[in-house]
């Protein structure tokens, strides 16, 4: 008779193994390139506006064109990443947006950088979803909200080298010094995660005969492991086949699917109006360029500690995941409102904008956690990258609304009052979700055991 052997008992009975953290440090290192690229052109916008003549106001749609792609590249090669597996797919992101970031450099017209950053968009959105998903299925059950959120912290670690980096790289190279950098790192990257990543064990474990590729990642998690050649590896998930969006409405889902993307929409909104707008709200409002600056990396710095104290009090069972996140939206809601009328002297604007990261972009990192979590392997990559998706219509909302807002003369002080209501209307979300969702409290989908992979 075969023997069956369950993976995700292998993967969360045993300790962290070198291959699992040499997959959660190279997916942190990916996602700070991400967040690099995200945000250069935030920090390179002023050197641009002087050197091609252009209004402030201009640069919400260039700050919006690498989010719309983003948009595109979260559904896309998240879909296809649950079809082709997860390493070909996030090799090819990183080709896409550092070649693409890196030929931002070369731009010459509002034209062609709008377009080469909505292209350089796809492969920055594709490589989020896909990243959470690896980690997270790689991940031991008792560890995975931390592991997910710390992957993620590489994003606003990114950003905040991305804002060090470009002041002295701008002052002696000029700004394509930063976009050309900024797509040196993932090109470079690329060979070598082909040849150090591991496939996603349990998307081999939705294919047909790959059980001794399966046998042979979990020898190298648990060195002691003996597995005979009858071996049967069982997966306790359901084996839904083709992956498609439909699937994440069904079978308890759908609340899920709808009010924790919503929520990410909400949070992410208020992020990227925050990180692409204070320098210049803040230089409008009177503080010095430099000062106005260090606004935004202190809210990318401070979400660091945030997610780390999120994500600890949801692991270690502190309390339950969805009251933590209803309480940070709440009180970031508040800070982020407090920024507004803070006025103009530096520390108690400095340390509300500090408090204001660190809830929002902290709880939001682990609300991406609570999500790579909810949905089962078969539909990981898509509903992550529905979810992400969703939540770039957010992050493409902000800088536009924020320059909207900008070119109407709206005061510094009334566009952080208004952008208060977003985290506001995120903990509500999150709030719906739990009161309408039967398994709400503790984001886990049915499971029923259906994949199996034979030696």
């Amino acid at each position: 008779m075969s023997q069956a052997v369950n993976v995700a008992s292998v993967i969360d009975n045993n300790p962290v193994s070198r291959l699992q953290i040499r997959v959660v440090v190279g997916s942190f290192l990916i996602m700070m390139f991400d967040g690099f690229d995200t945000q250069s052109i935030a920090f390179v916008a002023p050197a641009i506006a002087s050197d091609w003549h252009l209004s402030s106001a201009t640069f919400g749609p260039i700050f919006a064109a690498a989010l719309l792609g983003s948009i595109v590249g979260g559904m896309l090669l998240g879909s296809l990443a649950d079809r082709f597996g997860r390493r070909i797919v996030l090799a090819l992101c990183l080709l896409v947006f550092g070649s693409l970031n890196m030929a931002c450099a070369y731009a010459t017209s509002i034209e062609s950088l709008t377009i080469l950053r909505f292209l350089c968009g796809i492969g920055l959105g594709g490589a989020i979803p896909n990243l959470l998903a690896m980690v997270s299925e790689f991940a031991p059950a008792r560890r995975r909200a931390t592991l997910v959120a710390t992957t993620f912290c590489g994003f606003p670690l990114g950003a905040v080298l991305g804002g060090l980096v470009s002041i002295p790289l701008i002052a002696k190279f000029g700004w394509p010094s930063v976009m050309f950098l900024g797509g040196l790192l993932p090109l470079c990257t690329a060979p070598l995660l082909l040849l150090v990543f591991p496939e996603s064990i349990k998307f081999l474990m939705l294919l047909p005969h790959r059980g001794a590729a399966v046998a042979a990642i979990l020898r190298r998690i648990d060195s002691k492991a003996d597995f005979p050649a009858n071996a049967v590896f069982v997966l306790n998930e359901e084996k839904i086949g083709r992956a498609k969006l439909r699937s994440l409405f069904r079978n308890g889902l759908a609340a899920g699917s709808v009010f924790l993307a919503l929520a990410l929409f909400m949070s992410l909104l208020v992020i990227y109006c925050l990180i692409n707008w204070i320098p210049i709200l803040l230089n409008r409002a009177g503080l010095p360029l430099h000062d106005a600056l260090m606004g935004t990396i202190l809210f990318n710095l401070a979400g660091i500690p945030g997610s780390f104290l999120c994500t600890w009090m949801i692991d270690s069972r502190l309390a339950k995941p969805f009251p933590i996140l209803i309480a940070a939206y709440f009180l970031g809601a508040i800070s982020v409102g407090f920024i507004g009328v803070a006025g103009i002297t530096f520390w108690p604007l400095m340390i509300s904008i500090f408090i204001s990261g660190f809830l929002i972009i902290g709880v939001q990192l682990s609300l991406t956690a609570v999500i790579a979590n909810y949905y089962p392997t078969a539909l990981r990559g898509t509903g992550v990258g529905w979810s992400v998706a969703v939540g770039r219509f957010g992050s493409l909302s902000g800088p536009l609304l924020g320059g909207m807002l900008v070119a109407s003369g709206g005061s510094p002080s009334m566009m952080f009052m208004i952008s208060a209501l977003a985290p506001l209307c995120a903990g509500l979300s999150l709030l719906a979700f739990v009161k309408l969702s039967p398994g709400g409290s503790s984001a886990q989908p049915v499971q029923v055991p259906m994949a199996i992979a034979e030696t």
